[in-house]
């Protein structure tokens, strides 16, 4: 019987081959606002964790796409 931690292992594992799978794409512009919250930034993202939040919400938005 699968259960909840089994869940989010595979989902934890699905996330980790995608970013991998997706390291290589182009990268994105730099506009001087975090992609993540907007806050201004000199980078893509404000902090380490905004970068991590954004990528995972690409993630879950292309699979709700395929499913």
């Amino acid at each position: 019987m699968v259960d909840s931690i089994d869940i989010a292992s595979q989902n934890e594992e699905a996330f980790r081959q995608h970013v991998i799978a997706n390291h290589r794409g182009e990268p994105l512009p730099i506009t001087g606002r975090c992609y993540n919250c907007g806050e201004l930034t000199e980078g893509n993202f404000c902090s380490k964790e905004c970068g991590e939040d954004w990528e995972k919400r690409k993630f879950f938005e292309s699979q709700k796409l395929r499913g």
